[in-house]
């Protein structure tokens, strides 16, 4: 539906000069990022705070302009102008700050206009977001998931067949992400494409169809779990749980560095870093006690920390710094 080749764009920052005091110099942002997104399918853009990820988002909702690169309609091979690009995407921001009197469909009515879009649609889609009940309450009494569902419908003013979340699960509760979740599933099975930003990799399992992991400005990798894993070269991993004495792994030829160990309080957890499903007979004939077996695929944190190279203490605290530029040398020293 929109395929993103080379993007590239950089913020500027203040960086004053003696003779130039509002001299700016080209600061963090997106470079050469390449994207496609397809119908009906949920994209989970993954990556640690400072990634780069809104950037992105704004730049495929037509909000940031490119400085480098195009993004283009299904298969064309020209690029799409700003203008069709705000027409065919709905933007949802991680923070609207809905606040005031106003009714809900109200506030909904007044964006509508921008759109197009009557009364009656506006209805509508009050509806889909489960907010038909609320629609006359005041903005200030709504709650946190309420909130977020009101951006959601705001987006999809003018029905656009992209939508863009920029993490639409932040501050709701189990309940409210269950309710969100199956919400974007619906509207999947209308054939609308959505991308998904988010540094919350637990609320994504299970969700997106296909993933891309970012870091530092650049898309690392990109296309369905499997396809990632196998490109990082992750394979599935051995994982349980017992009580009593742990099992010693070396007697069932492992090195050390295959198996990761846990004890507490008189149970134990392993994991072993590849299937390994002849191994649950032989614990057993040996006596020991397992209260949990399974064989797992790499997580969304194991294959960001494979594509970055970072551990998962250094990906978790990575922020935007300058480290976000990629380093140019002058005269031996790094700008």
């Amino acid at each position: 539906m929109l395929r993103m080749e080379y993007a590239g764009y950089r913020h500027s920052i203040y960086s004053p000069r003696l003779l130039q005091p509002w001299h700016t110099r080209p600061g963090p942002g997106v470079f050469s990022a390449e994207l496609s997104l397809y119908e009906g399918t949920i994209l989970g853009l993954v990556g640690p705070n400072g990634a780069g990820k809104t950037t992105l988002l704004r730049l495929l909702a037509g909000i940031l302009p490119l400085q480098k690169g195009k993004i283009c309609a299904g298969e064309e091979q020209e690029p799409i102008s700003s203008q069709e690009l705000r027409m065919k995407v709905g933007h949802m921001p991680e923070q609207v700050r809905w606040q005031g009197k106003k009714s809900v469909q109200q506030a909904l009515l007044e964006l509508g206009e921008m759109r197009h879009a009557d009364q009656n649609h506006i209805e509508q889609l009050l509806k889909l977001v489960g907010l038909q009940s609320r629609m006359s309450s005041p903005l200030n009494e709504l709650s946190q998931g309420m909130r977020q569902r009101l951006t959601l419908a705001a987006a999809l003013l003018g029905s656009p067949r992209i939508l863009l979340l920029d993490e639409p699960l932040n501050g709701l509760d189990p309940v409210a992400s269950e309710a969100f979740v199956l919400l974007l599933r619906k509207l999947t099975q209308k054939g609308v494409s959505i991308v998904i930003s988010s540094h919350r990799v637990d609320g994504l399992v299970g969700l997106i169809d296909r993933l891309a992991l970012m870091h530092q400005g650049q898309i690392l990798a990109e296309g369905t779990m499997d396809d990632v894993a196998r490109d990082l070269g992750l394979k599935n991993k051995t994982e349980m749980r017992g009580k009593g004495q742990m099992p010693e792994f070396t007697k069932y030829s492992f090195k050390k560095e295959d198996v990761e160990l846990r004890a507490d309080n008189g149970s134990w957890h392993a994991v072993i870093n590849k299937p390994q499903p002849e191994l649950l007979i032989e614990l057993l004939n040996d006596g020991h006690s397992l209260t949990e077996w399974k064989i797992r695929q790499p997580n969304v944190i194991e294959m960001l920390c494979a594509a970055t190279g970072l551990s998962i203490e250094d990906v978790g605290l990575e922020v935007t710094s300058s480290a976000t530029i990629p380093l140019r040398k002058f005269g031996g020293e790094e700008e």
